[in-house]
């Protein structure tokens, strides 16, 4: 490709067009008149080489602009030069050193072939004969300014003037072999040898040497600056000297002393500090004695020491507890299931047994915003008679947050680790550190790595904060990480964590955690006494099912807050002296409701199920509509679904489709209708598996016809064979459907394990039933339904057996037979 100039070109008429070989140069701009040494490594550039140097040669050299090496042709500009090779030697790597020299200006008019090398038909610019008075005014500025730069920047040799000027008979040249000397850019130089038009050239010439000279200018400043600086500084310190000699004599105090003594004390009453600490505190306390307290380097050292001492170092208190006792805290302090206390108790018990070290994975709590992540956490510290630290990481993108920045910058500082170690005063706390999901959005992983250093046990032992500069032992911190959803754990984290998940919490369980934590926390907070309040357990169910829509507990307390808050004003102005806060007056306190739960449907309906679904703000009722309308047999789905959730509706649809003679369906009707699926709340994108079952009751009841149960809510992942498989969330799910008063529920078989946690009131007046095979679904919520008990299959072979059941009894008894036969005429 050739890059074509604006300028117009004049070719020698005399010359006519001729085919040469093409250089393309990629590291400079030669110009005519000029010599320049490049590096070849290009094999099809190494020929033109090699051809070309003994017989010396023209062959044209031209710009390229690709800064790589790529293995297409790179561009050229169509202006060039002629060029002859002078001299030759040999590089590293079979390469080549080569010095060639510029002679005229060429026009490239167009590549005629690229094998073996670039070859092109070009012609030599006819420069222009006459000189103008202009011209030698403006190479009269281009010496001044020259003349100028070399006598400002030193790079610049003090000769290249008079080399210069030696060329002023001919302008053109002058112009080129100032282009070539001096620092311009390979465009701005490309550009130059582009102007055949001198004054043009001149023009250009002068505004480049300008720009040269102006950052000539601005680079001597800058380093006059800082060499007057240092030489004030080396004053300064001279006189420091001075005057610190001077006091000595006259035995005066020293402030800098005096902090050097209290930090020799301090060292030496910490018998805790490693000897590592020591020699470099001791190094450092010196150095500060030597320092001025006016001095910016006086105030570093001190606030280095600061931390350096202050540090828990070797402060490792002994874990001394009963698990019984652990226990008893936990089972007060935290609402949960007892599986989940069971793990916890054993990981505690494997500490204990190690000495109060942890080999194994980082605890990982997982769970919705308000199901009790920290809660668990601290009521953990309180048990082990831990200091409780929060440490939010959201947001990090940096090492240096974790890390700490070195002492050379200006404002470094600990990262949070070693800043949380100092505050609590103790090397093995409980640290949370919560917003794993938001921490280093930027997938830095250097940054991921820095956080696994702090809470990977294989490596916390050695722990090094670039600012504290000495590794801190971490292998003593209880870690704990904190995340909303399993999916949301950065890669290089999760091999690392060991995974607890705790579930959204029914409703049963947050009336109940409401009346233990929640109320008696808020009245205190409020200044209300519990003698002046009173709210009844379905005014906390009413404000859960339409004030809050979550797994956890956070909205549900804002909305208790509210009332307490209009309440404190109440008794503030002195309006009332005792509250009551029921059903009927709820509104008063809260407003309209925000949310209207699902209820269940009056009377059975074609087409329409109740599916059960989890959600980040626990269980919810999901009604699934189908409808069949003429068409060409295709499924129309809608309700906003994930690529998960249609597969599944594939699913559920081709094994309707293979058991229509059971379920009575014509053949027919899988060609002739369409089947649209609509999934309600459309603005919510839902995926997942677990609705499969009910797609398939849903499509079963369309197509045959028959009305499904509405007192029946279910769940389940179906396979193309028919087979029912679990589905997680199965608590919250039955919760939802308890609360929208459907009390027949259908779960997968390998769900049969999950309903032991449900509190007793669900667990009594709820019937489940469990199933393997979609099958069994069709007979207990389509009514008007009796399966048949063979397929037609069957029934054909059936019929075949006995007609040749038939057949060898006539062969044995003819005349039976026979009179049997006019018996039945």
């Amino acid at each position: 490709m050739i890059i074509k100039t604006n300028s117009r070109l004049p070719v020698s008429a005399a010359d006519s067009f001729a085919k040469y070989p093409v250089l393309p140069l990629m590291t400079g701009v030669l110009f005519p008149g000029t010599v320049f040494s490049i590096q070849i490594g290009r094999p099809e550039n190494i020929e033109v080489i090699n051809l070309y140097q003994k017989n010396k040669k023209k062959f044209i050299t031209s710009y390229s602009h690709a800064e790589v090496e790529t293995p297409k042709d790179p561009p050229i500009h169509q202006v060039g030069v002629f060029t002859i090779v002078r001299d030759v030697s040999e590089g590293p790597g079979g390469s080549k050193i080569v010095t060639l020299e510029g002679l005229k200006r060429v026009s490239i008019k167009e590549i005629v072939a690229t094998e073996p090398y670039l070859v092109a038909v070009a012609a030599e610019i006819q420069l222009p004969q006459f000189i103008s008075r202009n011209i030698k005014r403006k190479t009269e500025e281009v010496i001044t300014i020259v003349q100028e730069i070399t006598q400002l920047d030193p790079v610049y040799s003090p000769e290249l003037l008079n080399i210069i000027k030696m060329n002023m008979e001919d302008p053109s040249l002058l112009a080129d072999r100032i282009a070539s000397t001096f620092h311009f850019s390979l465009a701005a130089k490309q550009e130059l040898l582009e102007a055949v038009n001198l004054e043009f050239r001149y023009e250009r010439l002068l505004h480049y040497l300008n720009e040269e000279l102006n950052r000539v200018a601005t680079v001597l400043s800058i380093n006059q600056k800082v060499k007057k600086r240092i030489e004030e500084e080396q004053h300064k310190a001279y006189l420091r000297q001075q005057l610190h000699e001077i006091k000595k004599q006259l035995g005066e105090d020293f402030t800098e002393e005096k902090e050097a003594a209290r930090f020799r004390n301090l060292i030496k009453s910490s018998p805790d500090l490693p000897a590592e600490v020591i020699v470099r505190a001791k190094t450092e306390v010196d150095r500060l004695s030597q320092l001025s307290a006016a001095s910016a380097e006086y105030g570093v050292t001190k606030l280095y020491l600061d931390w350096l001492l202050n540090l828990p170092w070797g402060k490792n208190t002994t874990e001394n507890y009963n698990i019984a006792d652990v226990q008893k805290v936990l089972a007060e302090d935290y609402y949960g299931p007892d599986s989940l206390k069971e793990q916890i108790l054993q990981r505690l018990s494997v500490r204990k047994l190690m000495g109060g070290k942890e080999e194994g994975s980082t605890l990982c709590l997982v769970g919705a915003p308000g199901t009790g992540k920290a809660s668990l956490a601290k009521a953990i510290a309180k048990a082990l008679g831990k200091d409780f630290i929060r440490i939010s990481v959201g947001g990090i993108s940096d090492v240096s947050d974790i890390k700490g920045t070195q002492r050379t910058f200006l404002g470094a500082y600990p990262g949070r680790i070693i800043r949380a170690l100092k505050d609590a005063g103790a090397p093995d706390p409980l640290i949370l550190i919560e917003d794993i999901d938001y921490f280093n959005l930027d997938n830095d992983s250097s940054v991921n790595m820095a956080l696994l250093d702090v809470i990977d046990s294989r490596r916390n032992a050695h722990f090094l904060d670039h600012y504290i500069g000495i590794p801190f032992d971490l292998s003593k911190v209880f870690f704990i990480c904190s995340v909303r959803s399993l999916e949301e754990i950065p890669e290089q984290f999760i091999p690392r964590l060991e995974i607890i998940e705790l579930p959204g919490y029914i409703e049963r369980e947050k009336i109940t955690i409401a009346k233990k934590y929640i109320i008696p926390d808020l009245l205190k907070k409020h200044g209300i006494l519990k003698s002046e309040f009173r709210i009844y357990d379905k005014t906390l169910t009413r404000i859960i099912n339409n004030y809050t829509q979550e797994a956890g507990l956070l909205s549900f307390s804002q909305q208790i807050e509210k009332i307490y808050r209009k309440i404190a004003l109440e008794k503030a102005e002195k309006k009332k002296k005792y509250w009551t806060v029921s059903e009927k007056n709820l509104e008063s306190y809260l407003g309209t409701p925000l949310y209207i739960p699902e209820k269940a449907e009056t009377m059975p309906e074609i087409g329409i199920a109740a599916g059960l679904a989890w959600t980040g703000s626990g269980g919810e009722l999901m009604f699934i509509e189908g409808l069949k309308m003429k068409g060409d047999g295709q499924i129309i789905t809608t309700g906003s679904l994930g690529e998960v959730m249609k597969e599944s509706i594939q699913a559920a649809y081709s094994y309707v489709r293979s058991k229509a003679d059971i379920l009575g369906i014509d053949f027919n009707d899988f060609n002739d209708f369409d089947i649209h699926i609509h999934f309600p709340s459309g603005a919510i994108p839902k995926d997942g598996p677990s609705a499969g079952v009910t797609v398939s009751l849903v499509i079963a009841s369309v197509l045959s016809e028959r009305p499904i149960r509405n007192d029946i809510a279910m769940t389940g992942e179906v396979t193309l064979r028919g087979r029912v498989l679990a589905v997680g969330g199965a608590k919250e799910k039955i919760s939802a459907a308890y609360r929208a008063g459907i009390y027949n529920v259908i779960l997968p078989k390998e769900n049969e394990k999950d309903i032991k946690e449900l509190p007793r009131e669900i667990l009594r007046k709820t019937k489940f039933t469990f199933i393997e095979r979609v099958d069994e679904l069709f007979e207990l919520c389509l009514l008007d339904f009796t399966p048949s008990t063979y397929s037609l299959e069957k029934i054909f072979a059936e019929e075949i057996k006995k007609a040749k059941r038939k057949k060898k009894s006539a062969k044995r008894k003819p005349h039976a037979n026979a009179a049997r036969s006019r018996h039945k005429k």
